[in-house]
């Protein structure tokens, strides 16, 4: 790849990351049967941040976060990953796991045209191929979710996650440079678990009513794909430039859809996966000259 060395343990750590992250979109699917998308975002958060918590402390001594730093990191979180996941869940009441992961793998054109504007990113030709070629294919597949070019409601939410990721992941970067990604991870979780503790009443409420196979998908959330999926891809990204690393992550629609046909039975329509993958083409397209780590962040959100 590009003369890039892969190690085994660079191997293994993008690849455990990428499942974690695609089973995240099934886990999604299967917590909102008893919870709903606010109170599964913030029971989810609130574990991750006590793994967080465990990890973090553990850590050797590095330099400390500053406090505006933290400031900082805090409201990213609540903005990026709390937003983000609430209506990311609200999208998944009506859209099929694997669809929603497709539509989501959309944000690094977010990404790239917040680059382009604010950034001094220089724009190609092929990125605006790339770019056409994504949104037919997300219109292709709101024609299969609802059998016209309409968005349906799912279809809409999920569109403004892919719009929050890819603000996510210009507005963390600076903060990656100056700190352990493991310290700027953990900001962010509590961030997020913050701001969505506005939903923990309901947390309360519905734990109580809630199938267990439910919370558990929840608890499953909040400590593999939300926690230990981004230490994964931290030591994934250590010895190999993101950008090499970021190829991988192509893998993921493809990966939760068979998840999702596998766990939850679901079988997206044939035009939804058409979409999904003219979708995932017009990305790589985008990305496909190996730009800078830019594009990179957009999978931690999951």
């Amino acid at each position: 790849m590009n003369g890039i060395h892969f190690t085994t343990k660079t191997k293994i750590a993008l690849t455990v990351a990428v499942l974690l992250w695609a089973s995240a979109f099934v886990g999604i699917r299967a917590g909102l049967e008893g919870y709903s998308p606010g109170a599964l975002a913030s029971l989810r958060f609130i574990v991750a941040a006590l793994c967080m918590g465990l990890i973090h402390f553990r850590l050797p001594k590095r330099p400390s976060v500053t406090w505006p730093d933290r400031i900082w990191l805090l409201l990213i979180g609540g903005f990026g990953l709390g937003i983000y996941n609430v209506t990311l869940n609200i999208g998944e009441i009506q859209v099929a796991s694997g669809i929603a992961s497709f539509i989501i793998s959309q944000s690094p054109v977010v990404t790239l045209i917040l680059a382009i504007l604010f950034l001094d990113e220089k724009l190609r030709l092929q990125m605006v191929i790339g770019m056409m070629i994504s949104i037919i294919g997300v219109g292709l597949i709101a024609w299969g979710e609802t059998k016209n070019f309409a968005l349906n409601t799912g279809v809409f939410y999920i569109l403004i996650a892919t719009l929050i990721g890819g603000i996510y992941s210009v507005v963390q970067k600076p903060f990656l440079k100056k700190y352990h990604a493991i310290e700027v991870t953990a900001w962010i979780i509590w961030g997020a678990a913050l701001f969505l503790l506005m939903w923990f009443p309901e947390v309360i409420t519905q734990l109580k009513t809630a199938p267990i196979a439910a919370t558990a998908w929840v608890v499953y959330l909040g400590i593999f794909p939300a926690a230990l999926g981004y230490i994964a891809w931290s030591y994934g990204l250590k010895d190999i430039p993101a950008s090499s690393a970021a190829n991988v992550l192509y893998f993921l629609p493809v990966i939760a859809t068979i998840l999702g046909w596998v766990v939850l039975s679901e079988v997206p329509a044939k035009l939804s996966l058409l979409g999904g993958f003219v979708a995932l083409l017009g990305v790589w397209i985008v990305n496909r000259r190996g730009r800078p780590s830019m594009r990179n962040p957009r999978a931690q959100n999951r």
